[in-house]
C-alpha cells in the first residue's frame, strides 16, 4: 500500500515556539511540514499527525537523539518515525559550514 500522508518536522531556532505548519498537496500524496523551535511543540504536532491519519513522520537533522526519542516515545509506535542523518563526509561539510564565520 503506498504512503499517502507524510509529515516532516523541522526543529531550529528562529521558528515560532508554538510552530508553523504548511501542507503540500500532490497527486495522491500529501506532505505536511511542521516547524518549531522547541521540542514540546513537535511532540504535540506529531501526536496530532498520528491521530489524523499521517502514515510516516520524519525529523530533520536539527533533532538531537534526546529530541528524537521524546517524539518516538510520544507516538508509542502508532506511526513510523524516521530521521534525517548525514554520513561522515557530509557531516564534516555541514560542521564546516556552521562553524565558518
Amino acid at each position: 500500500m503506498p504512503i499517502k500522508n507524510y509529515a516532516f518536522l523541522i526543529k531550529a531556532d528562529g521558528y515560532p515556539v508554538r510552530g508553523t505548519q504548511t501542507t503540500l498537496p500532490g497527486d495522491g500524496f500529501t506532505t505536511h511540514i511542521f516547524a518549531a523551535s522547541n521540542i514540546a511543540a513537535h511532540i504535540v504536532a506529531a501526536q496530532n499527525f498520528a491521530q489524523n491519519g499521517i502514515e510516516v513522520i520524519e525529523t530533520c537533522g536539527g533533532f538531537s537523539d534526546t529530541d528524537f526519542d521524546a517524539v518516538k516515545n510520544a507516538l508509542d509506535g502508532r506511526v513510523a518515525l524516521g530521521r534525517v542523518t548525514f554520513d561522515a563526509a557530509n557531516q564534516a561539510l555541514l560542521t564546516r559550514f556552521i562553524t565558518s564565520p
